[in-house]
């Protein structure tokens, strides 16, 4: 492989932007597309391979292709027109765009760009959809795929798509910069994106089974977005510095290390995950029951006019700090919140650095360890 993928354009979000909920998306110093430490071009293992749709419609069959990933829409978000589409495309023989898949051991395919394309080729050539307002082959309308003669359902079976395969064996870091080059449908992926391709297994299910507690909702107010991920990669980084204690935290490369946390989830057993499950679900009702719908937002003064949106550092450093409190701490807690929130306010008036903290580069490791200190004093002194 000669050549680095071509930088996709950037989608970075600004912290103003008010369809985010979640502030800082992407905060400065946290470009998925950023390369933290240079790495040898050698590892950038791609090869690009024709295959047929045959080919990938029996591999959908044995489950041999991951549409998992489900990175900025969901498969199927495509409507019937756009479907048709594309069939007819195939039929008079018009080339589609390049797919992109992330291979492992077992050569099981992982869908990084081509998700809706691969899913409506299979979905018609399975009959879950009939032909509708084509732009040519008009009299095709209505006809679904055993409706087509012999002739035209050889065509489609034998269209050849080009495939960029991502060799297995690529380090992490180095497919980590692949994927946040890769334009997806128009649209740059984001970190817990790329992470949840990178990391098949029961960590995916986990991270959305916690998304959708009640404790979790009602600890965020229901305000985080799920459709890029966001409520799974506030989630994982409480998982992370949870796992792991924020005094190890070294590295400047917080995607690294949410991805490292993602592997140790997938070899947990049931009782660890269980244990893990409970420290979270009591982290949230404790920030709940302190903060009610302030939790995890930025607060400036008592009777603010408008509630700032959730903040990911502050959501990992609370509820990581109040999940390591026993329960009779908690309780202490909750009876003196209001002194906790005074003190918050303090600190967020009075320490520009901690401000900083929060809000650039949270991933720095200074800026790390700068807000976890600071919100554990500020819990032992209203102990």
């Amino acid at each position: 492989m000669s050549a680095i993928i071509p930088l996709a354009s950037s989608t970075t979000e600004s912290k103003q932007n008010s369809s985010l909920e979640v502030e800082g998306l992407e905060t400065e110093g946290e470009d998925p597309s950023e390369i933290k430490q240079p790495f040898d071009p050698e590892k950038i293992k791609v090869r690009t391979v024709n295959v047929v749709v045959d080919q990938i419609v029996s591999r959908l069959k044995y489950n041999e292709i991951d549409l998992a990933p489900n990175f900025q829409r969901k498969a199927g978000i495509w409507d019937k027109e756009r479907q048709s589409r594309l069939i007819e495309s195939l039929l008079l023989r018009i080339p589609i765009p390049v797919f992109y898949v992330a291979a492992d051991k077992n050569e099981r395919w992982s869908v990084v760009d081509g998700l809706q394309r691969t899913s409506a080729i299979n979905d018609y050539v399975t009959g879950e959809f009939y032909l509708t307002k084509l732009e040519y082959l008009v009299n095709l309308n209505n006809c679904y795929y055993n409706d087509l003669p012999r002739s035209l359902q050889r065509r489609i079976n034998e269209t050849q798509l080009v495939m960029n395969i991502i060799e297995p064996g690529t380090p992490d870091e180095v497919m980590f910069n692949i994927f946040s080059r890769i334009n997806t449908g128009g649209m740059a992926l984001n970190g817990q994106e790329i992470r949840h391709a990178l990391h098949p297994g029961p960590v995916r299910n986990y991270l959305e089974k916690l998304a959708k507690t009640s404790e979790f909702l009602n600890a965020t107010n229901n305000s985080i977005k799920t459709d890029r991920m966001a409520d799974r990669e506030c989630i994982l980084r409480f998982l992370a510095f949870h796992i792991d204690p924020w005094e190890k935290y070294s590295a400047n490369d917080l995607d690294g290390y949410l991805g490292d946390a993602m592997k140790k989830i997938n070899r947990m057993n049931s009782h660890r995950l269980d244990i893990l499950t409970e420290s979270f679900l009591k982290a949230m009702r404790a920030a709940f029951d302190i903060f009610g719908n302030d939790a995890f937002r930025k607060r400036y003064e008592l009777n603010e006019e408008r509630r700032n949106p959730i903040n990911k550092a502050l959501l990992e450093t609370w509820s990581v700090e109040l999940a390591h409190r026993s329960d009779k701490e908690i309780e202490t807690l909750v009876e003196r919140k209001q002194e906790v929130t005074n003190q918050f306010i303090l600190l967020m008036t009075s320490d520009q650095e901690f401000e900083k903290a929060i809000s650039i580069s949270t991933g720095d490791p200074a800026r790390v360890k700068k807000h976890f200190l600071e919100i554990q004093q500020l819990t032992k002194r209203c102990l």
